[in-house]
């Protein structure tokens, strides 16, 4: 537990260094989890959201839904007040109540198949425009390798196009595999379970 407890610290410190980026306090903090399904994407939003508790309290808190897929077609909900004064339930949350979805904002063939974005429309620039639309500070993207790329290419692409707004993608995977994460959210839950299974599984021979 104490483990579980430094690893959600370590998380909610992203949201301190997130406000340190912006030269006024944040009124609109976004979230978004993306790719596989971990056991820490819940916790890891349940952390960020009593963090912001304390350094931006009267911040507005944003889900984007299915990932990157809702933050291109707009869909979001509003965390309510009673969700702030719960974060113990996503804590102990598995999954992401938010949902996932894999989508990379470079590739503009699949995003237009899959009817997010229109013929000619850039995926990258719709994302933009959506985050201006709806006025975010800052955005917390929650996912593995492919997930914290994507978050780059947006967060470069806001950059050169002067958007003034912060990305922070924060490496989930139960793969370990973020480079040069040393550990990724959800790779000890996995260990751990795994080992747990493991300790118990009996071989007969007869």
């Amino acid at each position: 537990m104490a483990q579980g407890s430094r690893r959600l610290r370590a998380v909610g410190s992203g949201s301190a260094q997130a406000c340190r980026h912006q030269s006024v306090m944040p009124k609109t903090i976004a979230f978004l989890t993306s790719g596989g399904i971990a056991p820490c994407l819940s916790s890891s939003i349940g952390a960020l959201v009593e963090q912001y508790a304390t350094l931006a309290p009267d911040a507005e808190l944003i889900g984007y839904l299915h990932g990157y897929q809702g933050l291109l077609l707009g869909e979001s909900i509003t965390f309510p007040q009673n969700v702030k004064d719960n974060v113990d339930v996503l804590c102990a949350f598995g999954g992401s109540p938010l949902g996932n979805s894999r989508v990379k904002l470079t590739n503009v063939d699949d995003c237009v198949k899959r009817g997010f974005v229109k013929e000619g429309e850039v995926p990258l620039q719709v994302a933009a425009e959506q985050l201006k639309k709806d006025k975010i500070d800052i955005l917390h993207t929650i996912g593995g390798d492919d997930t914290n790329i994507t978050a780059a290419d947006l967060a470069k692409f806001l950059e050169d196009n002067g958007y003034n707004l912060t990305v922070v993608g924060m490496p989930k995977t139960v793969d370990n595999d973020v480079f040069p994460i040393q550990q990724t959210l959800g790779a000890w839950t996995a260990a751990e379970q795994g080992a747990i299974f493991y300790e118990n599984v009996a071989n007969e021979n007869t």
